[in-house]
């Protein structure tokens, strides 16, 4: 059969998208399937229009009348679907340190019974192959798979029970996924591969669309991530820096005592080692010196002595 038959035969223009071709294809086979149409012409129809259809499925059509099937395991299914967006909260020091988290979602996978294809073989009558289209030999431990000389690989087809011909069916999953160290709240996690079903490519390697995980980080009043470091901030009176003194700190272990050296100023730094971002980091504690109010005073009496 030509193309250009193949087309007028499903009524068809010669421009039609590949999911223009299989919807109307199912259409017309179901109007002309021998099992509900009681027509005469009604099987002659049928074969003709399975046919055409796999002539526009191939690209090509052929001169001669007999036709030559489509390899069955070189078929592509592509399915346009959505990401899936996922959302987890954790706290400050698992932000600060990082951690494992289960997340279980509904996701669509393939259908196991259409293999994603959205349509199941049926048996196209044929004693000879059993209704397959194909014959199957094993030889030397070998398999080969040719096309029914009887039939010549005719196929017939009905859309798939299990998913309603979508091709893929809504399957609830669980994952265990790593956060890194160091994440802010509202940060995302593109998790490759682990989103809906998208269709395969040659029938053999299955296509995912992507999960993203949102991050929400419940704060901790006075701690901070920078960089790879947690930041917080001490209140001085101006006698504790000049004197220096001793002072509890809140960190993500607890409290800790740290020591402020004499004569420290407004703004400088006090390290608590490896209590930062992956305990690799350190906690940067800053200086707020509190200067009295009556500073001039303060001046002018120690300048007095």
């Amino acid at each position: 059969m030509r193309l250009s038959e193949a087309y007028k035969l499903l009524e068809l223009s010669e421009g039609a998208t590949p999911e223009e071709a299989k919807k109307q294809y199912r259409k017309l086979s179901k109007a002309w399937h021998p099992d509900i149409n009681k027509a005469p012409e009604a099987e002659s129809k049928f074969k003709l229009i399975n046919e055409a259809y796999q002539c526009v499925q191939n690209g090509k059509g052929n001169e001669r009348e007999d036709r030559i099937p489509s390899n069955p395991f070189y078929r592509q299914q592509t399915i346009q679907l959505e990401n899936v967006e996922l959302n987890t909260t954790i706290s400050f020091k698992e932000a600060v340190l990082g951690c494992k988290k289960d997340l279980k979602y509904s996701r669509k996978a393939k259908c196991p019974a259409c293999e994603g294809s959205g349509e199941t073989q049926i048996n196209n009558g044929c004693a000879k192959c059993g209704g397959k289209g194909r014959s199957t030999i094993s030889q030397g431990g070998m398999v080969f798979i040719s096309v029914c000389s009887a039939c010549q690989g005719r196929t017939s087809t009905e859309d798939c029970k299990t998913c309603q011909a979508e091709g893929s069916v809504q399957t609830d999953v669980s994952i265990n996924v790593s956060i890194p160290a160091g994440i802010l709240d509202g940060n995302v996690l593109r998790l490759q591969g682990m989103g809906n079903y998208a269709g395969s490519v040659m029938g053999i390697m299955d296509q995912y669309t992507d999960a993203f995980c949102h991050i929400a980080v419940i704060s901790e009043p006075g701690l901070s991530i920078e960089g790879k470091n947690v930041v917080s901030s001490l209140n001085l009176s101006l006698l504790e820096v000049l004197t220096g003194c001793k002072k509890e700190v809140k960190t993500i272990d607890g409290v800790k005592e740290v020591i402020i050296p004499e004569r420290s100023r407004h703004n400088e730094e006090v390290l608590i080692p490896k209590l930062g971002v992956a305990g690799v980091g350190d906690q940067k504690v800053i200086l707020n010196v509190e200067y009295p109010n009556n500073i001039d005073k303060l001046i002018q009496s120690l300048t007095e002595v």
